[in-house]
C-alpha cells in the first residue's frame, strides 16, 4: 500500500531509514488507532502487552521482528527516576537501573509468548522512546542471553541505563538518537551512570552527528538547566515544562524525533543501504551536509 512506511529491512548495519521506520513503530508503542499495521506492514500474528503501566507490541516483517516498548507518559517520572539506584541483576553484566530492570521483568513473560521459542524466532529489531528506549536496551542483552538474535537496537530519547560495566560489556548493535536539546538523554544526572551504543544527535540544523566533542559540549551546555529542572521538579512534584527559553520538554517527544527524521530522509534516497558497498552514491555537498552515518 502506498502510505506504509519503508523499513529498509534487507540493509546491515545501521540504516536511517530503518532509523525512520522504528521511530514510528515506537509512536505505535504509545498509540495503536487507525491503520498502523498497515502503516508498518506487521502481519496478522502481531500482538500487543500491557503489563501495568509497561506496554508495547510485537510485530512481524517477513523475516524480521519488531519489539517496541512504550515510553512513560509523564515526564516528570523521567526526573523522579534520576535518584534511583545502580544494583546488580543478572543477566546484565556490571550495574543496571533498578526501575529500568523492574519494568523489563514485569513484561519479560508475555513477551517471550508472543516471540515464541527463540529457535523458531526470526531476528530483532528492538526499540522505544523514552523510558521504553531504556526498556529496549536492557531488554536486548535479556534476549541475547536466551538465545534469540537481536539485529540492532534503536533508540529515542533514552535515559542512561545502566553503569560504566555494562556500557563496556555491552556488545550488540545500539543506535542511540537524541534530538538536540532533549533533557532526558542526560538522565539519570548521577556520574556513574553511562549510555551504550552509537550516538546520532539530531541538531537544530538537520545534521545527524555522532562526534564525542559535540555531545560533551552539548552535556555541558544542558548540565546547569537540568540541575534547576530537577530542582524544580523536586520541588514542585513536576517537571517545568513552562521554560519558554529551553525547548527540552519540545525536544523530548516523539513527534520531534520523527519530524527530525523526515527532514533528513529528504537526502538519502529511497531504499539505500547506508553501509553497504552497492549503495548509490550521492554529492560530497549532500553527504557532508546530512551525514549519513555508518
Amino acid at each position: 500500500m502506498d502510505d506504509m512506511i519503508d523499513s529498509d529491512h534487507e540493509a546491515r548495519g545501521f540504516s536511517l531509514r530503518t532509523a525512520y521506520y522504528l521511530a514510528h513503530a515506537s509512536n505505535c508503542a504509545y498509540d495503536q488507532d487507525g491503520n498502523w499495521l498497515e502503516k508498518l506492514g506487521l502481519d496478522d500474528e502481531t500482538a500487543e502487552f500491557a503489563c501495568g503501566e509497561f506496554h508495547g507490541f510485537v510485530g512481524f516483517l517477513d523475516r524480521v521482528a519488531v519489539l517496541a516498548f512504550r515510553g512513560t507518559e509523564n515526564l516528570g517520572n523521567c526526573l523522579t527516576d534520576a535518584s534511583t539506584q545502580l544494583v546488580s541483576r543478572p543477566p546484565y553484566p556490571g550495574l543496571v537501573h533498578h526501575g529500568f530492570a523492574e519494568a523489563v521483568e514485569q513484561v519479560w513473560p508475555v513477551v517471550c509468548r508472543l516471540l515464541g521459542p527463540p529457535s523458531e524466532a526470526p531476528p530483532l529489531w528492538v526499540t522505544g522512546h523514552s523510558l521504553g528506549g531504556a526498556m529496549a536496551t536492557l531488554a536486548s542483552v535479556r534476549l541475547t542471553a536466551e538465545g534469540y538474535t537481536v539485529r540492532a537496537v534503536y533508540t529515542y530519547g533514552s535515559p542512561r541505563p545502566g553503569d560504566r560495566h555494562f556500557q563496556r560489556a555491552y556488545r550488540l548493535a545500539n543506535y542511540r538518537f537524541v534530538n538536540d536539546n532533549d533533557l532526558v538523554p542526560h538522565l539519570p544526572f548521577r556520574w556513574c551512570y553511562e549510555h551504550v551504543g552509537e550516538l546520532r544527535l539530531l541538531d537544530e540544523h538537520g545534521n545527524v552527528l555522532a562526534e564525542a566533542a559535540t555531545w560533551r559540549g552539548k552535556k555541558r551546555a544542558l548540565r546547569g538547566k537540568a540541575k534547576r529542572l530537577h530542582r524544580a521538579h523536586r520541588r514542585a512534584g513536576k517537571p517545568a515544562a513552562d521554560d519558554d527559553d529551553f525547548d527540552w520538554l519540545s525536544d523530548h517527544r516523539l513527534a520531534g524525533y520523527l519530524e527530525a527524521l523526515e527532514a533528513v530522509l529528504h537526502g538519502v534516497p529511497r531504499r539505500r543501504r547506508l553501509d553497504g558497498p552497492a549503495a548509490p552514491r550521492r554529492s560530497v555537498a549532500i553527504r557532508a551536509r546530512r551525514q549519513d552515518l555508518v
